[in-house]
């Protein structure tokens, strides 16, 4: 069988069941009676990714909570929390460990809608601006698997001035060596093909 006739196949298996999901209860994302207090008929979706943050899942909770947290609330969130803590004493200090807690729970883009809302910054609402803004979010060019693994294995906590610098730092595993030189786009889908 082809490459080319492969992907086909699976395109077209793939547009099948993402139709599927959005007009039966047959695949994962699956309605649900509206929540109480809106309007009558509306109807309630049951999340099932949560990936807010690219990395934080993946680097602390073993494979088999990934679908316990994906399926909970993000400030309810039965497992990530300690395990941000608990991985990160392993090789942290205590300061370390449960700050990371505090700037990488709960998994959600926080933003502050009174700052500049044109300058975001991956981690801005959570450090106080430390990381550019004060408006956080997430800005196209930021790269938040390296600002991620700079935060559990590098100094970039305590170079912002949010903790006192423990020297526990592991330098080799503060990127994950994929360059990308940020030239956009003004149109969609904003970012340039894939080299």
């Amino acid at each position: 069988m082809s490459t080319r006739y492969t992907i086909a196949l699976a395109t077209a298996a793939l547009i099948g069941i993402v139709i599927a999901g959005c007009t039966s209860n047959s695949v994962g994302f699956n309605p649900a009676p509206g929540p109480s207090g809106a309007p009558p008929g509306a109807t309630a979706y049951h999340q099932i990714e949560l990936l807010s943050r690219p990395a934080v899942k993946e680097v602390f909770e073993q494979f088999e909570d990934h679908n316990k947290t994906n399926r909970s609330e993000p400030y309810a969130d039965p497992t990530l929390a300690s395990m941000i803590k608990s991985f990160a004493l392993n090789f942290r200090s205590e300061k370390t460990a449960a700050t990371l807690q505090a700037v990488l729970y709960p998994n959600v883009m926080k933003v502050d809608l009174s700052q500049n809302v044109a300058s975001a910054s991956y981690l801005g609402y959570e450090t106080g601006g430390a990381t550019g803004s004060k408006f956080g979010g997430r800005a196209l060019a930021d790269d938040v698997v390296d600002i991620s693994l700079g935060a559990l294995f590098g100094n970039t906590l305590s170079a912002l001035g949010l903790i006192p610098d423990d020297h526990k730092e592991a330098p080799c595993l503060t990127t994950d060596n994929v360059g990308y030189d940020k030239m956009n786009v003004s149109t969609f889908p904003y970012v340039q093909a894939p080299i």
